[in-house]
């Protein structure tokens, strides 16, 4: 089997976490440090410390720029898929992949995909 499938849950690897963590924090860096918790990302040492804060998400979410709301958005969606969805329809962006990064950046994109090959759920 190849290392490389990341459907493969019996291939978590410490790894594979510290990658996550790392663009994690890279998303968290752009789109501001203010809309997650409770730790900084100084101080994260596990997706946990750097969740997304639901009442300072929502209270900006709107005011975002579009490619910044799909960002944020697609973040939101790996810890909480259902808040991510329910975000995506607020924008009328199709709640799928291709609709959540058709307007994204290289850096932003880049995040993303680095957080898909190394998510192991949360």
């Amino acid at each position: 089997m190849n290392k490389d499938n990341v459907l493969n849950v019996l291939l978590q690897t410490e790894e594979k976490h510290e990658r996550f963590l790392a663009a994690w924090k890279r998303g968290v860096e752009f789109l501001g440090p203010e809309l997650f918790g409770p730790k900084t990302v100084a101080t994260a040492k596990d997706k946990n410390d750097l969740r997304p804060l639901r009442e300072p998400v929502e209270a900006v979410f709107e005011q975002e720029s579009g490619g910044e709301e799909q960002f944020l958005a697609a973040l939101v969606s790996f810890y909480d898929p259902i808040w991510g969805e329910q975000l995506a329809k607020r924008i009328n962006c199709p709640n799928s992949v291709c609709g959540l990064t058709y307007n994204l950046d290289h850096a932003c994109t880049a995040i993303l995909c680095e957080l898909l090959l190394n998510y192991e759920g949360w």
